[in-house]
């Protein structure tokens, strides 16, 4: 599934760093997708990717689109970030329960208004000139 992808003017406040175990994630980005490590032995998905799985300890992964779609678990808004962040602060970090069973940290896009817990979200690709990340938004 193809995610929305929405314009950012600026540049990545950090560096990706792109190794073997989280190369197919970031191309995944570049071509539409949030993709997540699922584990061939237990099928566990999990969320960053990593070298072992979690649950079994395997080191084989294939690697599954999820939809995009989730419920927001937590939410904090951060007020003082490190001068790398620039004009971003005051920014929001969420929790998000996908819908296919993984959490992942994200930044949560403003919109104005103020989230509630369990609230819908979506994930969203952000294109920045020195390249791809992702973000979460409130759906409406």
């Amino acid at each position: 599934m193809n995610l929305p992808i929405v314009n950012m003017g600026l540049n990545r406040p950090l560096p990706v760093e792109v190794t073997d175990v989280t190369q197919p994630f970031w191309a995944g980005l570049c071509e539409g997708h949030f993709l997540v490590p699922r584990c061939r032995a237990c099928g566990r998905l999990s969320f960053p990717p990593r070298q072992v799985c979690p649950e079994c300890h395997q080191r084989e992964f294939d690697w599954h689109p999820v939809s995009g779609r989730g419920k927001l678990y937590s939410a904090t808004k951060v007020h003082s970030s490190p001068a790398i962040y620039g004009i971003l602060s005051p920014f929001r970090v969420a929790i998000v329960d996908l819908a296919e069973g993984v959490r992942i940290v994200t930044r949560l896009l403003p919109d104005g208004r103020s989230p509630a817990l369990d609230s819908h979200v979506e994930l969203v690709i952000t294109r920045h000139p020195d390249g791809y990340h992702y973000a979460t938004r409130m759906l409406k």
